[in-house]
């Protein structure tokens, strides 16, 4: 804009100076009319500046990584005069990071229209994208002025994590060993006496046994009690969401996300119930989740794109155990599996590691290239000291987890 007002002053003193030379009637009306230009050109403005907004609206409220999140800006002009520049300002930043990112577009409007435009944003890494438009400014015809204007708006856009199927995956057992479980079936009765599925009338070869002889008595009819059958729910993924503040956290948040999921994935996909479970810094307790359908893996990303990561070290809720945390709550609870997903290896307590009520553990150590020696440290520290019970040690580099996912899930099955 400051060009376009040089470049005035420029024609204006060429057109006065001609003015001076010629000295002739229509080369004072020319000065003039050069001279009154940018008073038209601002009165103008002020109207066309009453008569412009902008909305924000989205295209799309999930998609993948990498894929453009499609915005659309709904802008309204109800003057009479078209407008050649507008320039809209947004500002979109990851709720998993504090760091906020700046994008300008330029559009231009026809007259008493209302126009829809689409600009397209890309994230490389997964979490709740949150977008803003902060603002509008309006040019006049010659962009000698302009005028901001503040709007409000804000939606949020997730991005999901990558996660796959681990085809090379084995459970030690765990499908058909049963464990004792609070959770019942809600469409078939079993033989569980604790808790009754529902009563109905007997029929022939039901056992006397279940007989309701009270309620039997109230409705002149044998009615039978029917038990339930409770869920063998025997596998937990239990995730760490602590993290050092020296370390890039999106990066550890897709490959802690990527690993998380793709486990559970696979254990959905063979049909294997099983909690998702990681502690929730808002809350200050755990969120679990059980997960028998994809529906319930659906409410589980939704749930981890919203939760918060949080500090590893100082005192509060970052330092908090979270194997702790979740043992207080669920102390009763015994897995043939449990697989806990961290990036803080150095703050596993294998005291607390034996307070799990299970056979075999998992440790999945989300690590960069630079914690190698850390890595190998802790390895020998956990396997020496597991708790009594036996602590599978799998590091996962962060800039290439798919793949030491999959070779350490074909080792294990070796």
């Amino acid at each position: 804009m400051l060009r376009n007002q040089l470049k005035y002053l420029l024609l204006l003193g060429a057109v006065g100076l001609l003015a001076i030379l010629y000295n002739t009637y229509y080369m004072g009306i020319l000065f003039l009319a050069v001279l009154g230009m940018p008073f038209f050109m601002l009165l103008l403005l002020f109207y066309t500046y009453a008569n412009v907004g902008a909305k924000l609206v989205s295209a799309a409220h999930i998609v993948n990584r990498r894929e453009p999140v499609p915005i659309t800006v709904q802008m309204r002009n109800s003057s009479f005069f078209p407008v050649t520049g507008v320039r809209i300002y947004l500002t979109y930043q990851n709720a998993y990071s504090n760091r906020k990112y700046k994008t300008e577009y330029m559009v231009s409007l026809d007259a008493r229209t209302n126009t829809q435009v689409t600009v397209s944003l890309k994230s490389e890494h997964a979490g709740n994208l949150v977008i803003s438009l902060k603002a509008i400014r309006v040019y006049d015809y010659l962009k000698l002025f302009s005028l901001r204007k503040k709007q409000s708006g804000e939606i949020k856009a997730a991005v999901l994590p990558s996660y796959y199927e681990l085809t090379e995956m084995e459970l030690s057992g765990s499908g058909s060993e049963l464990v004792d479980s609070d959770t019942y079936s809600t469409t078939k009765s079993g033989d569980d006496p604790s808790e009754i599925f529902a009563i109905r009338e007997y029929r022939e070869g039901d056992r006397l046994q279940r007989i309701h002889w009270k309620l039997s008595r109230k409705q002149d009819q044998l009615m039978i009690k029917e038990f339930s059958d409770p869920v063998n729910c025997s596998i937990l993924l239990l995730v760490d969401l602590s993290t050092r503040k020296e370390r890039a956290l999106l990066p550890f948040a897709d490959a802690l996300l990527e690993c998380t999921l793709s486990l559970s994935y696979t254990l959905l996909l063979h049909k294997q119930i099983h909690y998702l479970a990681w502690y929730d810094v808002k809350y200050g307790g755990c969120t679990r989740i059980r997960i028998s359908q994809e529906k319930e893996l659906f409410d589980a990303v939704d749930a981890l794109l919203q939760a918060k990561f949080y500090s590893s070290k100082g005192s509060g809720t970052g330092s908090r155990d979270v194997i702790l945390n979740y043992m207080a709550e669920y102390p009763r609870d015994q897995y043939t599996e449990v697989f806990y997903m961290t990036g803080e290896v150095k703050a596993v307590n294998p005291n607390s590691m034996a307070l799990f009520r299970t056979r075999e553990c998992h440790l999945l150590y989300i690590h960069d290239d630079e914690e190698q020696e850390e890595l190998l440290e802790q390895s020998v520290l956990v396997q020496e000291y597991g708790g009594g019970f036996h602590v599978e040690f799998w590091p996962v580099d962060l800039n290439n987890s798919r793949q030491d996912l999959e070779e350490l899930i074909v080792g294990s099955a070796e």
